[in-house]
């Protein structure tokens, strides 16, 4: 079933209940109106009937039927100005006009003098009076009249309230399926696009958005998500076709290598060593980028799940010490007390990233200097320094100068520091520093420096 008809058959149910109340309620206060106008007529009859002097002397004139027919109920004397009447005399006699008329437990208690009056509709499911007994000074009476008229009404009202159903669910219902179909037309191309990308992979593809209501939004999250993986696929891509490129040096190098040793029968030991040792420079390199693209790609954005205060202070003393102890390199390390917000694992890469970075390019008696002052990374080398026209490259994937084409490196270490810092809300640098370069990364304080 279709959102338009299932729009459709909601508005009609609730427009139905809505007439079925209302209905109800407009034909109960009707039928008490006019009961108690009926009610109020047999009330004024019984009221003449108390200032009359003498009571028997009365009855003929009171009733316009002939004496002749005793029932009440007979279809051929109905009529709402007929009127029936009943009398007990205090003496115990009964005077009948009009027919007899029921007589229950209800009129029992009147004529007892136990109650001074009660209403009662009585039928025979074909005729129903609305009668009244009640105690006068001379006796009880009994006045009842026909509800025909009443009953006529009533159910003509029932005809005109349920012909305005009718035609208010079938309206409802055509105006729910017209205002659905309205509201439906933004989720259908919603739900087209969406196809349309499936079968056609073509990310580019976007939503008009015309309106600022909540389909409006839905519309604008759908081209913001295929904004998202349009991005994704071309960095996705490239991200492939630059480590396939960055693979295929490597791997030719092995290969040729291989093939020498196959075909080369008289080799020296010092050449086979050499190739020997060519290759495992050549497989250690080619690991290490593997390792380095599997991080890259791999790594998601940090999540509340793995987000924690970092005092960088601690961090960084702590990858020193290691670097240390791994490398014997002096590191001096300057902090202060900033705290950030992010994933412990994720920074602690990229302070390796930047430190292997020092060490590669600083001379190996120079130490490396690693600031931390609010929020600030710094690590700064000794060495040859970062040519301007290279500078807004150093964080891209797979970049290398020219002149670093011939020294050992993927050209992803720095990249991750980009991608670390970019999904902790971040940025990069890169600046000189007295005799060397220096690069690093700027995230977020918590409430900003300790102190």
């Amino acid at each position: 079933m279709s959102l338009r008809v299932r729009i459709a058959l909601i508005s009609a149910t609730a427009v139905a209940i809505a007439f079925a109340v209302a209905a109800l309620v407009t034909f109960n206060a009707t039928r008490s109106e006019l009961i108690a106008e009926v009610d109020q007529s047999l009330n004024e009859r019984v009221e003449k009937l108390e200032r009359a002097g003498n009571i028997v002397e009365l009855v003929a004139a009171l009733s316009p039927f002939d004496d002749s027919s005793r029932s009440p109920f007979e279809r051929g004397r109905r009529g709402f100005d007929a009127i029936y009447w009943r009398f007990f005399i205090n003496d115990g006699s009964r005077i009948e006009v009009g027919g007899n008329l029921p007589l229950g437990p209800e009129e029992e208690r009147v004529i007892a003098g136990e109650v001074p009056f009660v209403f009662r509709t009585v039928g025979d499911g074909d005729e129903n009076l609305r009668m009244l007994t009640a105690q006068i000074s001379s006796g009880t009476v009994q006045v009842a009249r026909s509800l025909d008229e009443v009953d006529g009404s009533l159910e003509g009202l029932a005809q005109v309230l349920r012909f305005a159903a009718v035609i208010g669910v079938v309206l409802a219902g055509v105006i729910g399926y017209f205002i659905a179909r309205g509201a439906a037309r933004p989720i259908g191309q919603l739900a087209a696009a969406a196809e349309h990308v499936a079968e056609t992979q073509e990310l580019a593809s976007r939503i008009d958005v015309d309106r600022d209501d909540e389909i409006g939004r839905l519309a604008q999250s759908f081209n913001a998500m295929l904004a998202a993986l349009e991005s994704s696929r071309q960095q996705q891509r490239r991200l492939v076709h630059d480590a396939g490129h960055e693979l295929r040096t490597p791997l030719t190098a092995i290969r040729t290598n291989v093939e020498l040793l196959g075909r080369a029968e008289n080799i020296s030991p010092d050449e086979r060593s050499q190739m020997i040792a060519d290759m495992e420079s050549e497989i250690q390199e080619l690991s290490g980028l593997v390792t380095e693209l599997v991080d890259l790609a791999a790594a998601p954005p940090p999540d509340d799940a793995h987000v924690e205060e970092v005092v960088m202070g601690d961090l960084v003393e702590r990858m020193a010490d290691k670097y240390r102890r791994r490398t014997g390199r002096a590191i001096d390390v300057s902090v202060d007390g900033t705290v950030v917000r992010g994933n412990v694992a994720q920074i602690e890469r990229a302070v390796a990233n930047l430190l292997d970075n020092a060490a590669k390019w600083g001379p190996v008696d120079e130490p490396i200097a690693v600031t931390v002052k609010e929020g600030r990374v710094t690590v700064a080398d000794r060495g040859p320094g970062i040519a301007p026209a290279d500078r807004p490259h150093v964080f891209d994937r797979f970049y290398r100068a020219t002149r670093d084409r011939a020294t050992p490196g993927s050209g992803l270490g720095l990249s991750i520091v980009a991608k670390v810092a970019e999904d902790h809300g971040g940025e990069v640098f890169v600046g000189d520093s007295s005799g060397g370069a220096e690069v690093g990364f700027i995230l977020p304080t918590e409430d900003g420096p300790l102190r």
